[in-house]
């Protein structure tokens, strides 16, 4: 029947329909994502000098959840420069704010909400074109239309380089080079960047042009409060605010990215977003070498600075680490290190488009080969502290220098110094009130081919309270003008002129001090010589006179030395170990003393100046060896020997300096004006009627102009003429030290 036939279909239609129904609510649900879409709001300008910044500021809209993850969502500028290179450039997320000191504490304050932001520097003149696209973690992705702007000329040297002409020396995009000059401002107060407003002011008068800057945990450390992975927006803008005052005040910064004691249980490990106690991907603080998600963290890290800072061309370095053999396993993980360092390296270079040097420290100035001679590596940094073994800052310094260039081939800087690397206590800086350790670290620096000066550690607890800035002032003015690379210079070659049949009365001591701590020296035996040099290396001077207790450590000192009237060699005792020591000093074979050094402390540390007395032997005129030796059982320090008449008055002078042949830049120090004399109240004689010889000059007309390299200011003026390339010049009295600069005139 019809009316039958009609209910089947609607039962049929109902059954149907239901089906569907059930279907439709018990199938996974697709989820509709927002496509993202991105706009420029704002451009800097549209004609920029070359070299100079160009921002971009952009509207962008997009699901993501952490705007520091790349694979979240990534905003990248793509540039096409006039020669047709296209450059990719990281967007980066920002937040503006505002600062007020409030007593002796930075406030910020949030101007606005966070957005999305290019920073670019041309490297080219003519007519740029970009657009920006963005990518969201599902691989939509959208672009802005496309922009131009046009760059003009320039006075602007570009960013630093590593000279091809010279690899000591650095050199500017524009082919020019000059020294730098500056001291180490690494973080600040609770006056945050009010402290370096300050600062940069004061070093700029000073003519200061370098200083290094951490990302610490508690200053300019992005990756730190939030998690890993998630930056402080807050941190990042006071490290625009400190860039940007760098740059105004033409100061260039090193970069460090991590402190050893990030990877350190006993100081800021506890803290450290990588470890897992604290949501990070790391057990242990030796795992962040080999660790993939770690690795994956920092390069992100590592993104993330380049697009917001790379910008700079008043970045002179990119730091990967401060001091790096500190951090907990460092020994057994050694191997690890260089491949990270090679990684990282490697990684920084690719994503950065202005090709910023980059380098690393350690804390041992010998460490770390390996690191040093990768490729990716491009300066030496290297530190070095007191009070052991840098007693003599100046030869200390210039030793290092030299040792590093000849081994490497690359720029060294002494990144950090002092004469104490205490903090705590009563360090011997504070004592050194008029600054000798500082400055002759700056100039001995220089003078033995570093593109930079040394650049001392203490900056708010010395240089600033004391009002040292003087020192910088007088060599950036002795420095003024020099291009270093294009010179072509190389180590100065000259001599002290020695009176011959020098009486007793113009005789004088040369002291040595030691060098290395824990280790074995690679060599013992050193000719001390009339005129103050001495054959051998004397950085392998060990404080440790080691006895029966460390055969594997043992190669202790003989010296052979003249003395043309007789004299004394005088040991000054610091402290023995627990076990300890037998000092024993022969001369020729012979035992001439023999003093047992019983423990007297309890402790096993060979600094506490347990002892802290002269032991002495007599020796008859005559050329003599001279071997100190301990046969006792453990060892005892030492920190200073003394040869007494055994040098002619005049050697006190030591002179460093460099040459091309028709200049020279010279600085003669008398030897004894140490900071170690200093603080001690040593009477210093000043060197008289001195007469050196420069060699290897071009024959010819000189000007000769003396320093005065406490005030930075030229004293004398000589005319001197070189004669089968030597040319001589008289000093009539070096108390502290002075400077040479001799310049090639007329025809």
């Amino acid at each position: 029947m019809p009316g039958q036939r009609s209910l089947v279909v609607i039962a049929l239609l109902l059954i149907i329909l239901l089906a569907v129904a059930a279907y439709l609510m018990h199938r996974p649900q697709e989820v509709v994502h927002m496509k993202p879409s991105i706009s420029v709001w704002r451009i800097s300008a549209r004609e920029v000098r070359l070299y100079s910044l160009l921002e971009a500021d952009l509207n962008v809209t997009a699901e993501y959840e952490n705007p520091f993850n790349p694979e979240e969502i990534n905003v990248t500028a793509i540039v096409t420069s006039p020669s047709g290179r296209v450059i990719a450039v990281p967007a980066f997320y920002y937040q503006e704010y505002s600062r007020r000191l409030v007593g002796s504490r930075e406030v910020l304050e949030a101007v606005g909400k966070p957005y999305w932001k290019i920073r670019f520097t041309p490297t080219e003149v003519g007519e740029y074109s970009f657009y920006v696209e963005v990518r969201d973690r599902w691989g939509n992705t959208a672009k802005t239309d496309a922009y131009t702007f046009r760059v003009l000329p320039s006075s602007h040297p570009g960013f630093v380089r590593v000279s091809d002409e010279d690899h000591r020396y650095l050199e500017f995009d524009n082919g020019l080079s000059a020294f730098f000059v500056g001291h180490d401002v690494c973080w600040a107060s609770s006056r945050g960047t009010f402290d370096y407003d300050e600062w940069f002011a004061a070093m700029q008068e000073s003519g200061e042009n370098l200083t290094r800057i951490w990302m610490a945990p508690w200053c300019f450390g992005i990756e730190w409060r939030g998690g890993a992975g998630r930056y402080d927006l807050a941190e990042a803008w006071k490290l625009d605010y400190v860039l940007k005052l760098a740059e105004e005040r033409g100061i260039y910064v090193i970069l460090c990215f991590m402190n050893h004691g990030q990877l350190r249980r006993e100081e800021q490990w506890s803290e450290n977003p990588y470890n897992k106690a604290n949501g990070g991907p790391l057990d242990r603080p030796e795992d962040f070498w080999t660790s993939e998600e770690a690795l994956k963290l920092l390069k992100r890290r590592l993104r993330y600075i380049v697009a917001r800072w790379g910008y700079s061309t008043h970045i002179l370095a990119w730091e990967l680490w401060n001091e790096v053999d500190l951090t907990d396993g460092y020994r057994e993980a050694r191997a690890q290190v260089v491949k990270w360092h090679e990684e990282m390296a490697e990684y920084i270079k690719e994503i950065d488009p202005y090709n910023h040097l980059v380098t690393t420290s350690f804390a041992n100035p010998d460490l770390d080969p390996e690191v040093w001679a990768l490729r990716e590596i491009d300066i030496v940094t290297v530190h070095r502290y007191g009070p052991q073994g840098f007693r003599d800052v100046a030869g200390s310094i210039c030793k290092l220098i030299v040792d590093k260039r000849k081994r490497y081939s690359k720029p060294v800087i002494v990144t950090e110094f002092g004469v104490d690397w205490r903090w705590w206590g009563e360090p011997y800086y504070y004592e050194d009130r008029e600054g000798v350790g500082l400055h002759n670290g700056l100039w001995s620096a220089v003078m033995a081919g570093s593109p930079a000066t040394a650049m001392s550690w203490w900056w708010d607890n010395y240089i600033q309270p004391y009002d040292l800035y003087y020192h910088f002032r007088a060599i950036a003015n002795y420095l003024k003008g020099l291009h270093p690379a294009e010179s072509n210079l190389s180590y100065l070659r000259a001599k002290v002129v020695i009176p011959e049949d020098l009486s007793r009365e113009d005789l004088a001591d040369l002291t040595l001090y030691p060098s290395i701590g824990w280790a074995r020296p690679s060599e013992s035996y050193f000719t001390i010589c009339l005129n103050g040099s001495v054959e051998g290396d004397l950085s392998q001077l060990s404080a440790f006179i080691q006895g029966r207790a460390h055969p594997e450590l043992r190669n202790n000192p003989t010296f052979r030395a003249t003395f043309p009237h007789g004299g004394r060699v005088v040991i000054h005792v610091n402290s023995v170990a627990r076990g300890g020591a037998t000092l024993a000093l022969y001369i020729d074979g012979v035992l001439m003393r023999r003093l047992d050094l019983p423990d007297r402390d309890g402790r096993n540390d060979g600094y506490t100046g347990e002892y802290d007395e002269d032991v002495w032997v007599e020796v008859p005129p005559g050329t003599h060896e001279i071997r100190v030796d301990n046969v006792g059982n453990d060892w005892f320090t030492w920190d200073y020997i003394r040869f007494e008449g055994v040098i002619a008055k005049q050697a006190r002078a030591r002179i460093i300096g460099l040459t091309n042949g028709t200049l020279v830049l010279a600085w003669v120090q008398n030897r004894d004006h140490t900071w170690w004399n200093m603080i001690n109240n040593v009477s210093v004689e000043p060197v008289k009627d001195l007469e050196i010889v420069l060699h290897e000059l071009e024959d010819g007309n000189y000007l000769v102009e003396i320093w005065d390299t406490y005030r930075g200011v030229i004293v004398e003026k000589q005319e001197a003429k070189a004669v089968n390339g030597s040319l001589v010049i008289k000093i009539r009295k070096v108390e502290s030290d002075v400077a040479l600069k001799v310049y090639r005139v007329g025809d």
